[in-house]
């Protein structure tokens, strides 16, 4: 059902198996939270895979009041919504509506950590990039989960190594942001573009984002995808689609 609505891959994992995962406040973006957090009758955590090959998934249109994650006055708090996410949600409402009408309790949900739990699915690795990579489509991801009651069979973890001696997105990350299998947030340009409103980020960063950053309106704009672009997994499916 999953590949009928438009996702390329999809994988289940037990809540269990999720224990040992990240959880809480990432900086200031986003706290992460356990699967029976969110529901309590969960019995199975689903993973859905969208092939984001185009920059333009990247897209964020935001208020025209938004300053950034942590401003918490009424009009700054409307936050953006991401293309990918969005595609992303309309395609699983129905595998939800599914679920639901077969009698099991099922919500989407995008507070778990998405990338980590698509490992445990089955679904790829944790890159140098600190990106989900696909073995097929490597991190042109776009990602959506599925927390439901229904019990169903679950998926052997990735283990394999995608990356190996490769370090093109590091190298290729114009503010230096990454080492290997890390991020120092405060040197994102995605994470800087977000939080306008932010006084504490560097200065080079600052002047990256105004340079590198494609703005398509006023409050919109397209997240650095950079990292993800020059990865060479899935780059031939990547540019199949390009013209």
């Amino acid at each position: 059902m999953a590949l009928e609505q438009g996702f390329v891959a999809a994988g289940i994992t037990s809540p269990e198996s999720l224990g040992d995962l990240p959880y809480g406040w990432v900086a200031d973006v986003k706290e992460l939270k356990r699967p029976a957090e969110e529901l309590s009758e969960v019995k199975s955590v689903i993973i859905l895979v969208l092939h984001a090959w185009d920059r333009v998934f990247g897209l964020q249109i935001d208020s025209p009041n938004w300053k950034g994650y942590g401003f918490h006055s009424p009009e700054e708090d409307i936050e953006g919504y991401y293309m990918s996410y969005m595609i992303s949600m309309s395609k699983a409402l129905p595998i939800v509506s599914y679920l639901r009408e077969n009698g099991f309790k099922a919500q989407l949900s995008t507070t778990i950590p998405l990338k980590t739990t698509g490992k445990a699915c089955g679904l790829g690795q944790t890159g140098k990039n600190t990106l989900l990579v696909n073995p097929t489509y490597g991190p042109r991801l776009g990602l959506m989960a599925i927390l439901t009651s229904a019990e169903l069979e679950t998926d052997t973890p990735f283990t394999d190594d995608l990356c190996g001696e490769c370090t093109r997105c590091i190298d290729a990350c114009p503010t230096e942001a990454l080492t290997p299998y890390n991020i120092d947030i405060q040197r994102c340009l995605t994470y800087a573009v977000e939080n306008p409103g932010k006084t504490d980020l560097p200065s080079d960063v600052r002047e990256l984002e105004a340079k590198l950053i494609t703005r398509p309106t006023k409050n919109s704009f397209i997240e650095c995808y950079i990292c993800a672009e020059v990865c060479p997994v899935g780059e031939d499916k990547a540019k199949k689609y390009r013209r």
